[in-house]
C-alpha cells in the first residue's frame, strides 16, 4: 500500500469557547483572539504555526481559525489541552473543519 499523500491548503477549524463560570461581559473578537494567542504560545511556545482568526460570533461564542492542512492538529492540540493543563477554567470544543 502506497504512502498516504500529505493534504495541503487552507482549513477552517471552527471552535466554541465554553467557560466554567460564565463572564460578566459580552466577549468580542479581540478577546477571542487574546485567548486563542494564549493558548498557542503557552502550549506550543515559539513554535506556533501561522494562523489567522477570520471570525468569531460573541453570541454563540464561535470563532473560526485559519491555518494550513499541515498545522491543523498542531493548533488544534494546543487548543484541546490549555484550559484543562493549564489552570484556565475554560475549554475549546471541537464544532467543525471546512477545507
Amino acid at each position: 500500500m502506497p504512502p498516504r499523500q500529505k493534504e495541503t491548503g487552507d482549513r477552517e477549524l471552527t471552535v466554541k469557547l465554553e467557560y466554567e463560570v460564565e463572564p460578566k461581559f459580552k466577549l468580542q473578537k479581540k478577546d477571542f483572539d487574546a485567548i486563542v494567542t494564549s493558548a498557542l504560545t503557552t502550549v506550543l511556545g515559539e513554535m506556533v504555526p501561522d494562523y489567522e482568526i477570520q471570525i468569531f460570533d460573541s453570541q454563540t461564542r464561535k470563532g473560526t481559525i485559519v491555518t494550513t492542512a499541515e498545522n491543523l492538529s498542531k493548533i488544534w492540540a494546543a487548543l484541546s489541552v490549555y484550559g484543562q493543563h493549564f489552570g484556565h477554567n475554560i475549554a475549546f470544543h471541537y464544532f467543525s473543519i471546512k477545507e
